[in-house]
């Protein structure tokens, strides 16, 4: 189907901050179903959105390496989440925050309305890559050089924002924009329970889900706020470690130019000095778990929010549901309502269950976590065992006072390691409670997802 011409105009199609919309298409991007409210904001009928392919309603404002980027997450078999601006029938145009995760066939895109204080920041980052799009000219093969130049600005503004890839700021602004859906649904009228018929079975599972999801949301975001702070203290203790390292060499230059003691002296630094590049290491090692410890668990931050919008758009859904059946029975539209529904029913099941999967694999670097923090505990008493040795052996040593200066400075440093040490120890602790507590958190949800399928099958 050939995309009909349409001209933009600067007029902004409404829909409420509580209102989620669906649609999905098959790999090629062609559009297999919607619900209402994506008619009613895209101002297509539903009948010639299904068959079209999904860039009908494409704004010409948006830019190509989005797309790139969008489409290179989904051939991989990856969700994606991303700002995007579309054009309606009329012209008019309206953003949103799009989630797009793989279903069997294809691909079911979920839309809100963007909030967070990144959409502005986005906004202008997209106008600026396509300047550098279009700026790249017409000739052949320009298109591609415009879009790779937009792809680099991309990745260097997403630097820039502080974050380490994609990846994480999609895991934030997913977040971020799922808050702020939250907030709207609270002041929204809802329907009761009882004005639901036989989907009350499927709705009230889809609401142990949310629970379910929403404690997994708030257990991940403490997870999160945990390794922060690990790699925090993780980083000052190596930087203390450093220090104790180099004023040991400075110990042990000062400790060979002494006449009297000297040889007794050096040995001691040489132990501080051998110690403390021990700790640095262990720490490297510990900041290096951490560091692949926090992004399995944003993985998993972010396969926790994609699940929630999930059961968020498979609960209106039921709702809109009900409202259509009783707006204009009918049993092509009852049949094809009931067969979105299990669509969302299944692919939510497939983000809880690979969800559940997710979590072995956070809890495997655990134990190496746990010795590594035991090893840094050795070292720190092994060094003030040495200082105590080095400042004994210094008093009855003549011309020692340099020497004893250091070791002032040592017994400093190891007076502040061992505070952060003990938010090191206490960190890896919560971790070591709590990712078990999150999996079993998981498990429940997987549980009433399967419900929900259940219900969802027999509705």
């Amino acid at each position: 189907m050939a995309r009909p011409q349409v001209t933009p105009i600067p007029v902004e199609r409404p829909f409420a901050a509580h209102e989620l919309f669906f649609s999905t298409t098959d790999r090629k991007g062609i559009i297999r179903s919607g619900n209402q409210i994506f008619v009613r904001v895209s101002a297509y009928p539903l009948e010639a959105l299904l068959g079209a392919p999904h860039n009908v309603i494409r704004h010409p404002d948006m830019p190509r390496a989005v797309f790139r980027l969008l489409w290179d997450y989904l051939e991989r078999g990856r969700s994606f989440a991303g700002y995007v601006k579309n054009m309606a029938a009329d012209g008019g145009y309206y953003w949103v925050f799009a989630l797009v995760v793989p279903i069997d066939g294809g691909y079911l895109s979920v839309r809100l309305k963007p909030s967070s204080p990144l959409f502005p920041v986005v906004q202008a980052l997209y106008a600026e890559l396509l300047a550098l799009e279009t700026s790249a000219g017409s000739a052949p093969g320009a298109w591609r050089q415009g879009m790779d130049a937009a792809t680099a600005r991309l990745d260097a503004a997403i630097a820039g924002l502080g974050y380490a890839s994609y990846d994480d700021f999609m895991r934030v602004a997913a977040a971020a924009e799922l808050s702020g859906y939250r907030s709207a649904t609270r002041v929204a009228v809802r329907e009761a329970n009882h004005d639901l018929g036989e989907f009350a079975a499927a709705a009230e599972a889809c609401r142990r889900v949310e629970r379910g999801l929403d404690e997994l949301f708030s257990r991940v975001d403490r997870l999160l706020t945990t390794i922060d702070q690990l790699g925090k203290a993780a980083r000052f203790v190596h930087e203390l470690a450093d220090d104790i390292h180099l004023i040991s060499l400075n110990a042990l230059v000062g400790s060979c130019r002494l006449e009297h003691g000297g040889e007794r002296l050096s040995v001691v630094t040489e132990d501080l000095a051998h110690l403390s590049q021990h700790c640095s290491e262990n720490v490297r090692d510990m900041t290096a778990r951490l560091r692949e410890l926090a992004g399995l668990l944003g993985e998993t931050a972010f396969a926790v929010t994609a699940a929630r919008l999930q059961s968020a758009m498979t609960a209106d859904f039921i709702r809109e549901l009900v409202r259509e059946r009783h707006t204009a029975p009918d049993v092509d539209l009852d049949h094809r309502l009931r067969a979105d529904l299990r669509t969302l029913a299944t692919s939510l099941g497939a983000s809880t269950t690979g969800l559940v999967a997710m979590l072995p694999r956070a809890q495997a670097p655990l134990p190496a976590l746990r010795r590594l923090q035991q090893e840094l505990e050795s070292d720190l008493r092994r060094l003030s065992s040495v200082y105590l040795i080095g400042a004994i052996q210094a008093v009855g040593i003549p011309d020692a006072s340099m020497f004893r200066e250091l070791l002032d400075r040592i017994v400093g440093q190891l007076e502040r390691s061992s505070l952060e040490l003990g938010q090191l120890s206490e960190g890896v602790e919560d971790l070591r409670t709590h990712l078990p507590e999150f999996e079993r958190t998981a498990l429940t949800a997987r549980r009433a997802t399967d419900a929900l399928h259940q219900a969802a099958l027999a509705a």
